[in-house]
This record gives structure tokens, C-alpha cells and sequence, in this order.
């Protein structure tokens, strides 16, 4: 009888780590899966950003560049820059 229940017993066991295996496969492929896509995801959210981030540099430049022509007209700042390089010119 001892015999009989280690055979059962081993068999029972292989049975498990197959199944074990058998999950693990189907698991991570359809992890991989899921990355591809996430990738994908990713590179069109990334794609997005720089295409905001570029458009809010735009208008921080044009931003910058009325603040000097507001200051220079007040009277409180600087040249703006093309009468700077006007300036440098004619010098």
C-alpha cells in the first residue's frame, strides 16, 4: 500500500507542476502581449507631450517677447531685441 500512495502521490505531483508550467507559459505570453500594446500606448502619449510641450514653448517665447515690448514702452525694461540688434548695426 505504502508503494501505491508514493505513486499517486508523484504522479499528483506532476500533474501540478505541469499545470503549473502550462499557466505560467500562457501568463507571461499574454503578458507580452499586453506590453506591445502598452508600448504602443506609450509612444503615442510621449508623441502627444512633445507636441504640447513645443506649443507652450511658442507661447511662452511670444509671452516673453510681449513682456519686453510691454516694459520697454513703460519705460521700465530693456530694449527688445530688434532694436538691440538695429542699434548694434548702425554703431
Amino acid at each position: 500500500m505504502s508503494g501505491f500512495l508514493q505513486v499517486a502521490i508523484g504522479v499528483c505531483f506532476i500533474i501540478l507542476c505541469s499545470g503549473f508550467v502550462k499557466w505560467g507559459n500562457q501568463y507571461y505570453s499574454s503578458r507580452k502581449g499586453r506590453n506591445k500594446k502598452a508600448k504602443q500606448e506609450e509612444d503615442r502619449i510621449v508623441k502627444r507631450l512633445e507636441r504640447v510641450e513645443q506649443r507652450l514653448t511658442e507661447v511662452q517665447d511670444v509671452m516673453i517677447a510681449l513682456s519686453e515690448k510691454i516694459d520697454y514702452m513703460d519705460g521700465m525694461g530693456a530694449k527688445p531685441w530688434s532694436t538691440k540688434k538695429a542699434d548694434g548695426k548702425k554703431s
